[in-house]
């Protein structure tokens, strides 16, 4: 394995390691669609956070 083999290697090991990174970050802050730019005011969104606090006070 020469050099520039081992340092693609790393560079997409490293691509790889951020993708996944920002994805879980994503993810525990609530957002359903990931790069989205509308995630925060998504109509979408919105019905399911409120059919999920309806699930909660029924429970």
């Amino acid at each position: 394995m020469n050099a520039a083999t081992a340092i693609s290697i790393i560079i997409i090991f490293l691509v790889v390691f951020f993708a996944i990174r920002y994805i879980v970050r994503e993810k525990r802050k609530g957002n359903k669609c990931i790069g989205c730019p509308y995630a925060e005011s998504c109509q979408k969104l919105q019905q399911l956070k409120q059919q999920e606090k309806k699930q909660e006070n029924d429970q």
